[in-house]
């Protein structure tokens, strides 16, 4: 497994890892403002709203569109790349 040194303590650490677990120097290269994994917090529930409008109460062609807009609004979000 390749390995990097902490710049703060010198100990050597895995190269996938995102902070040195000797002193807690965060590496900056795999630092990000977004979670990892899928947005479970907004876009999942925007495509299950949008999915169940379209199919329980799609009886008009306007609420069709605003739910196909909102579950593409939920499915966008959901897989917002990180």
């Amino acid at each position: 497994m390749p390995k990097k040194t902490c710049p703060r303590c010198k100990k050597l650490v895995s190269e996938r890892a995102a902070r040195c677990r000797q002193c807690g120097y965060f590496f900056p290269e795999k630092s990000s403002p977004w979670a990892a994994g899928p947005a479970y917090g907004v876009g999942f529930p925007l495509v299950l709203m949008g999915v169940f409008t379209i199919f329980i109460l799609g009886l008009s062609t306007g609420l069709v569109l605003a739910a196909g807009a909102i579950a593409l609004l939920g499915f966008l979000l959901f897989f917002h790349p990180r």
